[in-house]
């Protein structure tokens, strides 16, 4: 049972795990605390914006503004953050209220304006961009270093990343997912009119679905605020296509219905190393990108051709 659970995140976890071994071989110093507390925080953001993504492709659909609200996220943070602890959580609670609220936009305009979710999140990603960019008009701002060491440092091997990714993975992501909630997602991505005979409220789903991913999103740009201490308007473009990259690599279908977190969140890991093991392997800067599109390609192959036999294996002993 296990298995047939998270079979579709196996490929990620042997990749990642293949990288980190060339990594070490190549870099020693990756097993010291200091680099575990490197590697962690090099994956966190972009886990928690594929985990933005991977509710909305729960649904069926695909969120191109994932990128534009960490950016905002991150401009918020760092312009009103301050330095006093009341003032950083109040802005923490903020900024998280303000990723709500552009999942929200999104969510309607999907749901009640009837409109395919790539063009709406197309479009409020300039939204959003533009409103990034209002707040922040150049990169900058204040992080107090209490917060930026509360989420970026560490405590002899264990990082604090991997403490704050757990947190939203167990205390939020897991409890949404074994929730009524969580299961309407699935199945209005599996089948929308199958979930609406069922007696599901689809739009009300699309809409929290929209929601939570922007919440992610936005704990996806406080935590990247901590790792920068600065905002820019621009940090987050990177962001949009490599969330869709890990929700894909880590197994979970661009049609819905089918997809579970750990998956993107490995494969996250996966895409945010591998740019500084091309580095340590002596690769020129100008041919990283080539060589990053070429690893990603042949793994999602295998990762393709895995599906298919382990979908063949569990056919057979349902049989």
């Amino acid at each position: 049972m296990i298995f047939r659970r998270y079979n579709t995140s196996v490929l990620a976890v042997v990749a990642l795990g293949l990288l980190l071994i060339y990594y070490y071989i190549r870099q020693p110093l990756i097993l010291s605390p200091f680099g575990a507390k490197i590697l962690a925080n090099q994956g966190t953001t972009l886990a928690l914006a594929a985990l933005a993504q991977l509710v909305v492709v729960l649904t069926g659909g695909v969120d191109l503004s994932v990128g534009a609200v960490v950016s905002l996220s991150n401009c918020i943070a760092a312009t009103y953050m301050g330095s006093h602890p009341a003032s950083v959580i109040a802005v923490c609670v903020l900024t998280l209220a303000v990723g709500a609220g552009a999942g929200l936009v999104n969510g309607v305009l999907v749901a009640y304006g009837r409109i395919q979710p790539i063009i709406v999140t197309l479009a409020t990603l300039y939204i959003f961009s533009g409103l990034a960019l209002m707040v922040r008009p150049q990169p900058g701002g204040l992080v107090p270093p209490f917060y930026a060491n509360a989420l970026t440092g560490g405590w002899g091997y264990l990082p604090y990343a991997m403490v704050a990714l757990f947190v939203m993975l167990f205390a939020v992501w897991t409890p949404l997912m074994r929730s009524r909630l969580g299961t309407a997602i699935r199945a209005v991505g599996d089948n929308p009119g199958g979930a609406h005979m069922s007696g599901i409220n689809v739009p009300r789903t699309l809409i929290l679905a929209y929601v939570m991913g922007g919440v992610f999103a936005a704990a996806a740009g406080l935590y990247l605020t901590a790792q920068t201490t600065s905002g820019d308007a621009a940090i987050g473009t990177s962001y949009t296509l490599n969330s869709v990259a890990a929700v894909v690599f880590g197994g979970a279908l661009l049609g819905g219905g089918r997809g579970v977190a750990p998956g993107p969140v490995i494969a996250a890991y996966f895409l945010s190393i591998i740019i500084s093991v091309l580095f340590a392997a002596g690769i020129s800067p100008f041919y990283q990108s080539v060589f990053q599109g070429g690893i990603l390609m042949v793994v999602l192959v295998f990762g393709n051709l895995w599906t298919l036999r382990t979908r063949n294996w569990l056919t057979i002993l349902k049989n």
